[in-house]
């Protein structure tokens, strides 16, 4: 279990990282910020009582610059969507180990995507496969494409039409789609995760 006293020791003894405050409440880490204004922020959304949800999308839009890495436990499939809502990318259970929250903090730091393998397991009931495998994306340009119409609401039919196929040839994709992924598109909660997932590879 990560802890913020664990957090700080593991921290401590990587050369390329400096830690350089901490904060208990909403506005001390704005004052923070202000004055110290780090690369990354790692926010418990559920420290304390003084903290909520609402906290994160704040702090996001007051400083643009600040990149937002996610430390949660128990964190619910709603809870988790509405954080990937506020335009949060980067997230790590405290059930995670100090190797994933590592990855976590330079996959921040560099603007990268990061979900720990309990986040993703929350969300779908077992881990996403890479985005990519040896180098080459998982799905190609034409099934992310029919992701993105799925998530618009579009029928198969619609979808066809508007990439001038046949319904046949997209039941077809979704079917490679579906055995790629591991997960079906049952409810939309899948979707807005996986475009996020996505981001990466095709935009």
């Amino acid at each position: 279990m990560l802890t913020r006293e664990g957090i700080i020791s593991a921290l401590a003894s990587q050369k390329d990282m400096v830690i350089t405050g901490k904060a208990s409440s909403p506005e001390e880490l704005k004052q923070l910020i202000w004055a110290l204004k780090p690369d990354i922020v790692i926010m418990d959304p559920n420290y304390g009582r003084d903290y909520s949800p609402n906290d994160i999308q704040n702090i996001g839009a007051m400083f643009d610059s600040v990149r937002i890495l996610i430390l949660a436990n128990r964190q619910s499939k709603n809870d988790i969507l509405e954080t990937i809502n506020y335009g949060i990318r980067n997230y790590v259970s405290k059930e995670s180990t100090v190797d994933e929250l590592l990855e976590a903090i330079h996959a921040t730091v560099k603007r990268e995507q990061y979900y720990c393998k309990k986040i993703q397991e929350t969300l779908f009931g077992h881990t996403l496969p890479p985005r990519k495998v040896d180098g080459t994306p998982l799905l190609s340009y034409r099934e992310t494409e029919i992701i993105h119409l799925i998530a618009e609401g579009k029928a198969n039919k619609e979808i066809a039409e508007k990439l001038f196929l046949s319904v046949h040839t997209i039941k077809t994709h979704r079917k490679n789609i579906i055995k790629k992924l591991g997960f079906t598109f049952k409810h939309a909660s899948e979707l807005i995760f996986l475009l996020s997932y996505l981001n990466d590879i095709f935009i």
